[in-house]
């Protein structure tokens, strides 16, 4: 604020400043504002550290005809002279709405408040209280502040890891980063953390949104330019404003590298502004040692007359100046606004471009679906030779594998537009799993995997979403069959926890394993691991996750390399947890879907059509080698090759190089 008063008292060069800084004490800045009204100013800005201890000197000044500007916060009495600063009503409702946006419409929310006789605290708390009590499934608590980071600090940690907090909102950032602090150094998850004031210095606002410490901060304008724009109105007895509300904005990942941008251009340019400040300075200084000398040599016609033409063009450039100043205030403005329309622009193209896909992605499905059935009718023809037959196979499973991805993404898409309803019925759980590892029996007993089911219950009723929790089950075996080897296991436990809330579900493998990094990032969406040949669309797993979290469950993995993996699921019993719209008779529903088991089971099922029968194989004049890690691309090319060529394969840079040096193939 001080900087921005500098800088443009820099336009009134005859306008002296006196400040007065009391250091967050209410007694003091009395004090202070007696002092200078005693020294006889001409106009007095103050921002109160409290309405109330500091409305009767404020109203007192104002009755004695000094003019007030009222700076930031508020007192509690109108009179004053005019009013510059945020509206920090406003800044609280738009954090709230934010916050609701963010949790989605429930949660808790801890909210950190200032000084509790402080205007801005009363103020932001009314706001975001207004914007958050319109919704019922909301739970919030508030925590005393009094602005300082190391009290917040004190307050949040008596309750830190004892309740579930899902978002903290506190009312400046340095208590947002005393938030942050808190949770880091006790070990526990960092809830989404929304402070205020958005300042671009170091360790300020901006950086804290750019290091991800907190998630976003609202902007909250100092005023200390346009305080003194309206002082000079005053002084100056033009017309002005009594309310001047400064507008304020939300800065979170989306847009704080421009924010960023704007005010490291900002700063560059107030560095130009005080270099230029100074050589005014200079200027006058030469001006005045000018004048002085000019007054002892007044007898000299000659030399008047050169001063005068020095002052006359010194008088010129400082009017240049203060122009250019002026034009790059303008320009500063402008180039904010730009940035502003730009991000909304920006939020709008995604929306559509997000439509488009989703619209796009539901075309597909129908033309596959019609592909798919007379797909499997000629399949089914016993008069289909034999090259034909491995054709159409693998052109079905092709097929199958494009329709899951399809299906996966228009499930996300209604996920994330909130269309994703769940379905619960009341059903057994042990019988519904147990007729999902029926459809993998075969597999397991081509590949010779021990496939279980390992329970002490003879029965376990669960309310859940049929068609979504057998995704979630056909996509884990999936993944199991598809890193473990043959003769290895794929074992699933049914249980339920401790104190009897929970059933418990785990799958469990003996397969290839993950490193941390991979475990690390299994939820995340199109994340694929390290496995060349076994990559997968990188959204099974997501998707599974967010499923199970419409059902108030919880999922997590845990694997070691060349160990095996587990995965575990938790869902609450009963249906307490359930909103009476996600409830459903369970009459009729099938336990397993036959387009789900064909759909996750096609690409485990080995080539069952055998090789027909060769007479005396002839050796081919040129040998081949064909590397390529898609195994169905890989087969359909040898099958269309090696009736010219020796073909020998590989599935990687280093087999193929192992397969060169033993070959040596002529291609």
């Amino acid at each position: 604020m001080l900087e921005e008063m500098k800088r443009e008292l820099s336009f009134y060069p005859n306008v002296t400043l006196d400040y007065r800084n009391a250091n967050g004490n209410s007694e003091t800045q009395i004090r202070q504002v007696n002092e200078l009204v005693g020294k006889g100013i001409d106009l007095l800005i103050i921002s109160p550290n409290e309405a109330l201890p500091l409305t009767p000197v404020v109203e007192e000044t104002f009755k004695r005809g000094t003019p007030v500007v009222v700076v930031d916060r508020k007192i509690a009495t109108p009179a004053y002279t005019a009013y510059v600063g945020g509206d920090n009503y406003n800044i609280g409702r738009l954090a709230g709405e934010y916050a609701i946006n963010l949790l989605k419409g429930k949660g808790t929310i801890v909210e950190i408040t200032g000084l509790p006789k402080s205007t801005p605290a009363i103020e932001r708390d009314r706001g975001f209280v207004n914007a958050v009590q319109m919704h019922p499934s909301i739970r919030m608590e508030r925590l005393n502040g009094e602005w300082y980071q190391e009290r917040a600090k004190e307050r949040l940690a008596a309750i830190a890891g004892k309740k579930a907090v899902d978002l903290v909102f506190a009312q400046n950032d340095m208590m947002a980063l005393g938030t942050f602090e808190v949770y880091k150094n006790k070990g526990l998850p960092i809830p989404k953390i929304i402070g205020v004031d958005g300042l671009p210095c170091k360790g300020c606002g901006m950086e804290l949104v750019s290091n991800k410490r907190i998630t976003a901060t609202m902007t909250y304008p100092t005023g200390g330019q346009e305080a003194i724009q309206v002082a000079m109105q005053i002084l100056t007895r033009n017309a002005f404003k009594k309310e001047n509300v400064i507008q304020t904005t939300v800065i979170d990942s989306s847009n704080v590298r421009f924010m960023q941008l704007q005010a490291d251009k900002m700063s560059s340019q107030q560095t130009s502004i005080e270099r230029q400040r100074t050589l005014l300075n200079e200027l006058k200084t030469l001006n005045n040692n000018q004048r002085t000398f000019l007054y002892v040599l007044i007898s000299s016609l000659l030399l008047a007359l050169t001063f005068g033409g020095v002052l006359f063009y010194l008088f010129r450039q400082n009017k240049k100046i203060n122009q250019k100043l002026q034009e790059q205030n303008n320009e500063i403005i402008r180039q904010k606004e730009e940035l502003e329309e730009l991000s909304v622009k920006a939020q709008v193209a995604n929306e559509a471009k997000m439509n488009f896909f989703t619209n796009i992605s539901h075309e597909f499905r129908t033309p596959l679906t019609l592909i798919l059935a007379p797909l499997e009718e000629m399949q089914n023809d016993s008069k289909m030779n034999h090259r034909w037959s491995r054709n159409l196979n693998l052109v079905h499973k092709n097929v199958i594998r494009l329709l899951r991805l399809i299906n996966q993404l228009m499930d996300f898409r209604k996920i994330e537009v909130e269309r994703m309803r769940l379905r619960a019925s009341d059903n057994e759980l042990i019988s519904f799993t147990n007729d999902i590892l029926q459809s993998y029996q075969g597999i397991a007993h081509k590949r010779n995997i021990d496939l279980r089911l390992l329970t002490q219950e003879r029965t376990l009723p669960l309310w859940f979403d049929v068609n979504m929790l057998d995704k979630v089950l056909f996509n884990l075996l999936s993944n199991a069959f598809k890193f473990t080897g043959d003769g290895g296991f794929v074992h699933v436990t049914i249980s339920r926890n401790e104190d009897n809330k929970e059933a418990v579900i785990k799958v469990e493998d003996n397969g290839m394993g993950m490193d941390e990094e991979v475990v690390k990032n299994t939820f995340n969406v199109f994340y694929q691991g390290e496995f060349e040949n076994q990559k997968g669309s990188g959204l099974g797993l997501a998707l599974s996750k967010e499923l199970i979290l419409l059902h108030s469950g919880s999922i997590d993995v845990k694997s070691k390399k060349k160990q095996g993996t587990t995965f575990t699921i938790h869902l609450p019993l009963g249906k307490e947890h359930l909103k009476p719209d996600e409830l459903i008779d369970a009459a009729n529903i099938p336990a397993v879907l036959y387009e789900d088991e064909k759909v996750y089971t096609m690409d485990l099922l080995q080539n069952s059509v055998k090789q027909e029968v060769e007479g005396l194989k002839v050796e081919k004049e040129y040998t081949l080698l064909l590397v390529e890690d898609n195994d169905d691309l890989r087969s359909f090319l040898k099958h269309r090759l090696e009736s010219h060529y020796e073909i020998a394969e590989a599935t990687d840079s280093q087999s193929a190089l192992q397969q060169a040096f033993d070959v040596v193939p002529d291609l």
